[in-house]
């Protein structure tokens, strides 16, 4: 079997994935988009959430009715 090569960097293909793709993995997350926010979340502790979204534990009830709690 001949030495395969990444098509991004040249460096040597180690493993049988690696060669199916054609690319080392360093090579593969640099051609990655960003994975995308979710509305509310940060990936941080602590941080502000990155896109304005609905709290998980407000009921549409609550939504409706425009009430902080159970009746």
């Amino acid at each position: 079997m001949a030495d395969q090569k990444c098509q991004d960097c040249g460096r040597e293909l180690r493993t049988p994935a690696s060669r199916a793709r054609g690319r080392g993995p360093v090579c593969e997350a640099k051609s990655r988009p960003a994975p995308a926010a979710l509305p509310g979340l940060t990936g941080r502790a602590g941080g502000s959430p990155a896109q304005a979204g609905p709290d998980l534990l407000t009921t549409a009830d609550q939504d409706d009715a425009g009430e902080d709690g159970p009746p």
